[in-house]
């Protein structure tokens, strides 16, 4: 048997009163102290706590009512601020007032526990209404994610289109976009399992997707270094021949050091080790930056050989 819906707004209405009671004796305290003498103090605090059981005891009527058991939890709590109670009023009949003050507060902060222990047990029956509703907003939700991812995997396709075949992949999108179309008629026609079926597979379609693209990204990136690999040996050549020309020793030294260098990245490259690529890549580029630098023509002669240092390009 399951609550009605009338005792969980209940609880919320006595969970509120509650709260209202500890902003009124936090706000009232510094005012209390000064207005009153310390017992009338403790004694508006009583009435506060008097009110909040009152609340508590009315719910707890109400699930008995409704065929319901009390938490444990909520019991046991309610328990210890009906302790707490009594020792606040014993401390109060011995004078202690900042005491009894204290105890007082706890038991109300315990009667507040065992109201939201309570308002968490209580079971809610949603409407059908409610959760087709519910149903439409989630996947609706997870549509409206796989148009986006779509979208992004698009832009990627685009960008891995040069040099590629990539007529698959966009065979590919198309079907998952009818998918996604027929997901969201689903949708709206409250056919939830169907538009579920249709994400389902629009995901594997999506995920198979971006195993290729990941696979074109890597393909693309060794494309680019080994043209750039093509290019230095090409701007080696070119000092070299200067290097020859003018019997720089120096130069040749860098030369072949930056060749070396070159060799060993290309290795690499087959391997497809990308990061030790890399690094033989700059070591290359800064041998072949000192046989530049060897080359340079003393300041008497700068200005006419000036325009003959071959360029260097930027590294991948």
């Amino acid at each position: 048997m399951h609550l009605k819906p009338a005792p969980k707004w209940l609880v919320i209405l006595a969970l509120m009163v509650v709260a209202l009671s500890a902003l009124v004796l936090a706000s009232s305290s510094a005012s209390l102290q000064e207005a009153t003498a310390a017992s009338d103090k403790t004694q508006d605090l009583f009435s506060l706590f008097q009110n909040a059981n009152a609340t508590v005891s009315e719910i707890f009527r109400q699930f008995k009512e409704d065929g319901e058991t009390v938490p444990q939890a909520s019991l046991d709590e309610y328990n210890q601020a009906l302790v707490l109670a009594e020792e606040s009023k014993s401390l109060l009949q011995a004078g202690n007032y900042s005491g009894a003050d204290g105890k007082i507060v706890q038991a109300l902060q315990k009667l507040k526990e065992a109201l939201r222990i309570a308002y968490a047990a209580i079971p809610e029956q949603p409407t059908e209404t409610e959760v087709s509703l519910e149903r439409t907003v989630q996947v609706k939700s997870s549509i409206n994610r796989y148009y986006e991812q779509l979208q992004r995997i698009e832009n990627l396709t685009r960008l891995a289109a040069v040099g590629y075949n990539t007529t698959t992949l966009e065979d590919k999108i198309q079907t998952i976009k009818s998918l996604l179309d027929k997901a969201s008629s689903n949708v709206d026609q409250k056919r939830f399992e169907a538009a579920l079926a249709n994400l389902a597979d629009a995901k594997t379609l999506i995920d198979r997707i971006l195993s290729s693209i990941d696979n074109f990204a890597v393909d693309l990136r060794i494309q680019r270094i080994a043209n750039y690999i093509n290019q230095t040996q090409e701007r080696l050549d070119t000092i070299r021949e200067k290097a020859e020309a003018l019997s720089n020793e120096a130069s040749l030294a860098a030369l072949n050091s930056a060749e070396t260098s070159l060799d060993n990245a290309k290795e690499y490259l087959e391997e497809q080790r990308i990061n030790e690529t890399l690094s033989e890549l700059a070591n290359s580029k800064v041998s072949e930056e000192e046989a530049v630098e060897y080359l340079k023509p003393t300041a008497t002669s700068l200005d006419a050989t000036s325009s003959k240092t071959p360029n260097t390009v930027q590294a991948p």
